[in-house]
Parts: C-alpha cells; structure tokens; sequence
C-alpha cells in the first residue's frame, strides 16, 4: 500500500510561507507527541533542534560532532528516537538515528535517507504538492 500526503504550507519568518513535503507524524522517545516533518531527501540523516530532543526525553549524552547542511556547521550529538507514520489502517514505526542540533538554530524537523526513506519508495509530484510513500519490504 501507498502512503499519499498533501504538501503542508508553511510560515516562514519573513512572513511569506511555502507549500513543503512535509508529514504530520508522531515522535516518541520517553515521552511522545504529534509534529510536522519536513521530508528531506538532502539530507543523510534525520535532525531535531535540542527543545524537541530534550521534550522526548532522548539520551543526549553521546560524543559531541559536528552536522554540515545548508545553514551551515552545527554541534550535535546522535540518537536514536521512534517515528510513527500513517493513516487509516496503514501505520508503520521505525526506530531511527537522529541527529540533535545542540546549537540554537531555528530549524524544523527533518526526516533523512537513513532510517527513514531507506524503508520506503518515496516519490515527490511537485507539480500536484503530493508526496507519496510505498513500503519496501
């Protein structure tokens, strides 16, 4: 079965927002909650801002790196938390790696290639804002 989304508009903080491939889905770790995630098929791994990280409740004491991406070099550490997708009868839960921006940088949830879109066919229809994904079993 496919999983079909409807991009998610979005404010940006000049104002203006934008129509994203971003998912309603539920983040879990010692404690749980619903979020938006932007699907980010740039990005090798999944990332979370340190409040998010620190209200799930994730293990934040590994070794300190560094993640690279388009703001620029941030401090951060890897983790790992559950992300539950779905609707209907259709739901899927992974336990995935995370990186957790340590930095105070404005940045929304991302969902990477792993652990995340490497348990899935993800296709992106710009032209009809819908974002599907296919189960790879």
């Amino acid at each position: 079965m496919t999983l079909s989304f409807r991009y998610k508009s979005i404010s940006r903080p000049n104002g203006t927002s934008i129509k994203t491939p971003s998912i309603l889905v539920i983040l879990r770790g010692g404690e749980s909650f619903d979020a938006l995630a932007l699907l980010d098929s740039g990005a090798d791994i999944s990332a979370i801002p340190r409040d998010i990280a620190e209200a799930l409740q994730l293990d934040l004491t590994g070794n300190k790196s560094s993640a690279f991406g388009v703001g620029g070099t941030v401090d951060s550490v890897e983790t790992k938390m559950e992300v539950h997708v779905g609707k209907g009868h259709e739901r899927y839960c992974f336990n995935i790696p995370v990186k957790v921006i340590l930095d105070p940088y404005d940045l929304p949830i991302l969902l990477g290639r792993s652990g995340f879109f490497d348990k899935f066919v993800v296709s992106f229809d710009q032209s009809r804002e819908k974002v599907s994904l296919k189960r790879v079993r």
